[in-house]
Parts: C-alpha cells; structure tokens; sequence
C-alpha cells in the first residue's frame, strides 16, 4: 500500500568505520544493503526514495548507483540527527520515513505498519518509533511529521555539537509502538544491525 503523506528516505551517509567498508555497498541476498533498503520503501512512500549521504561520498555512490537520487547533509559529521535533517529539510510531504541502510531485515509490511500508525495517530504526534522488549528504541526505522520535528532537530544542530536521538524524541510527542505489535516473521532479528564485520558474518550465516 501506497501512504500519500510519506516520503521515503534511506540513511546511508554513515562512516561505517567499524565496518571498515561502507556498509551501503554490502550484499545479502543478491542484494546491495541500498537496494534492499529502497525496496522495502518504495512500496510505502509516494514518492521516489531518496538516499542521505555526505558530500564526500557523493562521487563512489553516482557512479554505483546513478539512477538512485540523492540529498546531502546540511550538518556534516552530525551522525543520525544530522542525516534525518537533510531528509526532513528535502521531504516535500507531511511526513519522512527513515530507514537506515544497515537493518535488512526490516520489510516493506514493517513500513506499511509504521505509516498506519501514523496516519491514525492524534493530530500532535510527531513521530513514531519502534521499542523493543528491552527497551531499545529504533529511531532510524521511523516516521516524523516535518512541521513538528524539522524546527526542533534544526535548533538542537545549531545549538549542540553532540546531540543523541533520546534527546531529540524526549522534545517532541512521540508514539513508540511495541516491536511484539508490529508485522515480523522473527521479532527479535527484525532490527538486527549491521555495524561490524562479525555482524555482517553473522548475517550471512
């Protein structure tokens, strides 16, 4: 289902320097984690799916990638708030999906779930954002109203050199939606992240 009021955005501007590679360009499934990513949104938003990277990245991912669009950072070297600005600052909709490039798991009915939330919520909810049973929040697999949360994150960039995604969301209405509550095979690997080598051994075990 396509959800009119959502634009989609896929974070990938990161320095995977844990990794030691970039993290976008890594296969599972036949599947770069960039192209999983844009599936999994393009079937929700409606619009076509933006990627968040930094200007230094820009020349390897036109040439990997030239029929993706992309946006860049506004803040560079501002980590996830940072890249959820440039999406937010680029989103012609009411509302931004995120989702980083290192989830793969995460699937297009998980999407489809967050946007319905969303559009049934109360009129001041600014943002909805899946908790796990402990108590992990997964903010870069979520959807922000832009009226209600762009002015907020552009004043904390300003403001702040160091800025976490808690101290955000503990400023704006925010819906966290139980993960048990949300449409997964596997509840406990939906949100498996992709930060490491033995992550990514893991993954492809």
């Amino acid at each position: 289902m396509t959800f009119k009021f959502i634009e989609g955005f896929v974070l990938a501007g990161g320095k995977s320097s844990r990794m030691g590679t970039d993290k976008a360009f890594l296969k599972f499934g036949g599947e770069a984690f960039i192209q999983r990513a844009v599936n999994a949104l393009s079937s929700t938003c409606n619009e076509r799916v933006k990627i968040v990277i930094n200007e230094a990245q820009r020349a390897k991912f036109e040439k990997s990638f030239p029929s993706f669009e992309y946006v860049f950072d506004i803040f560079p070297e501002r980590g996830a708030l940072g890249g959820i600005h440039a999406a937010l600052e680029n989103s012609e909709s009411a509302w931004a999906m995120i989702l980083a490039c290192d989830l793969p798991f995460v699937t297009k009915d998980l999407l489809e779930a967050l946007a319905e939330i969303a559009l049934n919520s109360p009129e001041n909810t600014a943002a909805v954002v899946p908790e796990q049973s402990d108590g992990k929040i997964q903010p870069l697999c979520a959807v922000y109203k832009i009226k209600s949360c762009l002015p907020k994150i552009e004043k904390l960039l300003e403001k702040e050199n160091s800025v976490s995604m808690r101290d955000f969301l503990a400023l704006v209405p925010t819906h966290f939606v139980e993960t048990v509550k949300l449409p997964a095979d596997d509840k406990e690997k939906i949100f498996f992240n992709v930060n490491q080598p033995s992550d990514f051994q893991k993954l492809k075990a």
